[in-house]
């Protein structure tokens, strides 16, 4: 009896702390990355996914008809998307990623957009920024050459409109 007392007790005081435990980070499994600008040809965006049923639903989603057509979802392993998700710039702006889709600030810019299976958030990020996080992006999709293409693309057109 004695020991099921004291186990209670420990029990007991332990209790109002893990309600203030820290809520978990999610893990993301889809990766939207859109360019916000004016371009002389069209820049589509990259849905980066870790299950072709969810980049789909993404695709289907988050864009229509005619730029429905030319966007691809790119399934890669769930490390790395994890990967990704974690680049200290990205990982600092996606805490603050709002689930409504807002119109952009400034352009030119990206616009990312992450998410755990239906829940989303996105943010949108200056030039400069963006440019880093692609960079960073592109260094983690080396080994596969059609999405780092897609992510340079992104990156040369934000480059070439700050020029301007």
């Amino acid at each position: 009896m004695r020991p099921i007392l004291v186990i209670a007790i420990v029990l007991r005081l332990a209790s109002p702390s893990l309600g203030f435990a820290e809520r978990p980070r999610p893990n993301y499994t889809t990766l939207v990355v859109q360019f916000v600008g004016e371009s002389d040809r069209p820049i589509f965006p990259i849905v980066i996914s870790t299950s072709q049923e969810e980049g789909e639903w993404y695709r289907q989603h988050l864009f229509q008809k005619p730029i429905l057509a030319f966007v691809n979802v790119d399934i890669v392993p769930v490390s790395t998307l994890h990967e990704i998700t974690e680049l200290p710039l990205l990982k600092r702006g996606l805490k603050g990623a709002k689930p409504a889709v807002e119109e952009p600030k400034t352009t030119p810019t990206v616009q990312f957009i992450a998410g755990a299976g239906h829940d989303y958030g996105q943010i949108m990020l200056d030039a400069q920024t963006s440019v880093k996080i692609l960079e960073d992006i592109a260094k983690c999709v080396a080994k596969y050459p059609t999405l780092k293409s897609e992510i340079q693309e992104v990156e040369n057109r934000i480059n070439q409109n700050v020029k301007k």
